[in-house]
């Protein structure tokens, strides 16, 4: 045993790589990593809802509002996506990248293959589910759309424990 102990301290040391949680919405955690790709997919995403733009929230407020709306529709089948809805956005996703290395250069900077990549857009859909059938104003009308999804966002935060957390100062 104190043989084992001793390899462990004397191993090399190896580097992990960790994630930093930014908020936590009920039980569901956003991530650092989530941020950095939304902010990616605000650029190559073109089907989604104005929700996901920049002119509803920054990356970080979106992904806290996704997940609030997510608490809210819960596990109602009526807001799930059908797996050729999450195929056919993949595949547009896929299509704003010039060649197949550019595509797998976006994955890897982000950690993600495409299944990893599906499971995010089809949390994206849900929340545009639950959105359009909770947002009544006209989407033509985006800036009406984008007021009244607020005002829906206002009354759902209120019922959902939200907890940021607090970047961690660098000590001297």
């Amino acid at each position: 045993m104190r043989l084992a102990l001793l390899l462990l301290c004397l191993s090399p040391a190896r580097a992990e790589v960790f994630d930093r949680v930014v908020a936590q919405i009920q039980q569901q955690l956003v991530l650092a990593s989530e941020v950095h790709l939304e902010a990616a997919l605000e650029e190559r995403d073109h089907d989604a809802l104005p929700f996901w733009t920049g002119r509803h929230a920054d990356a970080t407020g979106r992904l806290v509002d996704a997940s609030v709306v997510r608490v809210a529709a819960g596990d109602i089948g009526l807001y799930q996506p059908e797996e050729a809805e999450v195929a056919a956005r993949l595949e547009a996703v896929r299509h704003t990248f010039v060649d197949r290395a550019e595509w797998e250069s976006f994955l890897g900077q982000h950690g993600l293959d495409e299944a990893a990549l599906g499971r995010v857009l089809r949390r994206r859909l849900m929340v545009e589910r639950f959105l359009r059938r909770n947002v009544t104003a006209d989407l033509a009308d985006e800036a009406k759309w984008l007021e009244e999804c607020r005002g829906l966002l206002v009354q759902l935060r209120g019922r959902i424990r939200i907890r940021r957390v607090p970047l961690m100062e660098k000590s001297p």
